[in-house]
Order: structure tokens, then sequence, then C-alpha cells
């Protein structure tokens, strides 16, 4: 992922992700946005590092905050979001995770998905009629949409959403 899309952009972005054909580039593209968005609400609640110090904290592979679950960890002791937010970013993460270090075939109708799946979305019954593919992508939108709204209002600053 070069770029991130442009908050009016979302809903296409959203489109994207429940079409994508694979569903294993679903999980990794939508877990993706939420956790660069992350990055950014954690960043607007940091004093400004400046680059090199910015790099050392969240970019080199050693680095405290380079991971998706360090990043949870740190939003949540800094205060962006309570525990509700902290479970749903949580459950993002690990079926990410499950996509990206499987190497078998799967889909998100995988049974070792429902547990996360279900604290994402709480209203699934976990019956063959949900979409949880729509549901995956769908939360990603809303959490990713949820941070960077709160970074902009709580930051003062404006809020790159492009990689560099």
């Amino acid at each position: 992922m070069a770029e991130i899309p442009d908050p009016a952009d979302m809903p296409a972005y959203l489109k994207m992700l429940h079409f994508e054909a694979d569903d294993r580039g679903c999980a990794i593209m939508g877990g993706g946005l939420v956790e660069h968005y992350l990055t950014q609400a954690i960043k607007c609640r940091l004093i400004d590092p400046g680059a090199k110090l910015a790099g050392e904290w969240f970019i080199r592979p050693s680095a405290p905050f380079s991971t998706f679950s360090a990043k949870i960890q740190l939003g949540m002791a800094i205060g962006i979001y309570g525990p509700m937010m902290h479970g749903r970013l949580n459950a993002i993460k690990d079926i990410r995770n499950v996509f990206a270090h499987q190497a078998l075939p799967l889909t998100f109708e995988h049974p070792t998905l429902l547990d996360s799946l279900l604290k994402l979305a709480p209203f699934l019954k976990g019956s063959k009629n949900d979409n949880y593919k729509l549901v995956y992508a769908t939360g990603c939108v809303a959490l990713g949409d949820a941070l960077i709204k709160d970074a902009a209002e709580h930051a003062g600053r404006d809020i790159t959403t492009s990689f560099p």
C-alpha cells in the first residue's frame, strides 16, 4: 500500500476492500489502513520528535512502536480510546495476522476467525448469512475513520494521509 485514501474516498475504499477477490488481500489491506491511521493518531498526541527520532520510535525493526500490537497498547496508554476500541483494534490485528502468517488458503468464513470477528462486530450471529468479509472491511474503514478524525480534532495540526 503506497498511499492511504483521503477521507472523502473512504466509501470507494470500502467497496474496493469488499470486492477484493482475495480475502487475504482484503485482510492485509484493511489492517494496514487501520494501523496507518492509528500511527497518525498517536503521532498527533505526542510531541513532534522530528524525523530521526520518529524513525527510532516507529520505523526501525527494533523500534518500540514498530508493530501494530505495540501501537494499539500505546494508543490505549495515552488515552486515545477506551476498552471497546482497544478490543476492536486487537480483533483487526488478530485477523490480519492470521491471514498474513497462514500458508494455507483461508477465507473470512474460517472458524478460527469467528471469535475475533465477534469482538469486532458483537451483533454477528455466527451464521452462514453473515458476510464476514464485509463486516471486516466496514470495521476497518469505520475504525480508521474514527482514529483519523480523533487525531485531527485533538492535534490542532494537519494530518498527512499518505506514506512518505
